[in-house]
């Protein structure tokens, strides 16, 4: 199957091209997440472009320049003077826009921002969004990441309370990650398997009093518990505390 290019996926996230017109992305649940990451990003970078301003300080500077410059020179002379200010004006703006922008993106695009990126697909999650399959069958969830991963991630045992609700599989940091969802009576956490080492991740080493080795992070309200299983990573997020996602990961092992 032939996926989606670049400039496909531009025009669905600039609206170029409606996603109901695109048969691949209906078909396509690889695409699809693709798409959803896209659009994330891309929101992002709207949000840090909306808070540019030229700071107030150096408006007012430029003002005062201009003023001088009319009041020392000629009309044709003053004229040239506040052009080249106004110029000044647009280089200053595209440089605070640089110090802005500039930061987020290093920020969405290096290790440091596993955590954020974990707690995205979290968010996606529980909000059911996008390429989220609402399924609670072990098994039938086990065939669609065998079919969409190439494997079969580890599934806790569904009882004590604990029920799955779902999968998603989505990009992170460039390779694709499954993910699933288990409601517990603490509330409702994500398990997010990847390649990428919990070093790599950045996350802290961690040990449980039942002397389970770990890794952990945070990111806003979100909680990162991650154990290495062979040749993945076993990320458990959700606003509850360390100890009980770290918990949730030991039934994997057992």
């Amino acid at each position: 199957m032939n996926h989606l290019t670049d400039e496909q996926f531009e025009d669905l996230i600039a609206g170029r091209t409606a996603e109901h017109d695109c048969m691949h992305v209906t078909a396509c649940a690889e695409c699809r997440a693709r798409l959803a990451e896209a659009r994330a990003i891309a929101a992002r970078l709207k949000q840090a472009f909306a808070g540019i301003q030229t700071p107030a300080a150096l408006a007012e500077k430029i003002r005062l320049q201009s003023r001088a410059a009319e009041a020392a020179v000629s009309r044709r002379s003053a004229r040239r003077v506040v052009a080249h200010c106004r110029s000044y004006a647009a280089a200053a703006a595209a440089i605070a826009a640089l110090i802005i922008i500039v930061p987020a993106v290093i920020w969405l695009t290096t290790p440091a921002s596993a955590v954020a990126a974990l707690a995205d697909i979290h968010n996606h999650n529980i909000s059911e969004s996008g390429a989220f399959v609402g399924e609670t069958n072990p098994a039938r969830l086990a065939a669609y990441f065998r079919e969409h991963l190439g494997f079969n991630p580890r599934l806790p045992e569904p009882d004590h309370g604990l029920a799955l609700r779902g999968c998603c599989v989505r990009y992170f940091q460039g390779d694709v990650a499954g993910s699933y969802v288990v409601a517990t009576p603490s509330g409702i956490m994500s398990v997010v398997v990847v390649r990428q080492t919990p070093q790599r991740m950045e996350l802290t080493d961690y040990v449980m009093p039942n002397g389970l080795a770990c890794w952990r992070g945070s990111f806003a309200d979100k909680n990162i518990v991650s154990v290495r299983i062979g040749e993945y990573s076993y990320c458990a997020v959700g606003a509850v505390s360390h100890d009980y996602l770290a918990n949730l990961l030991a039934r994997l092992i057992d």
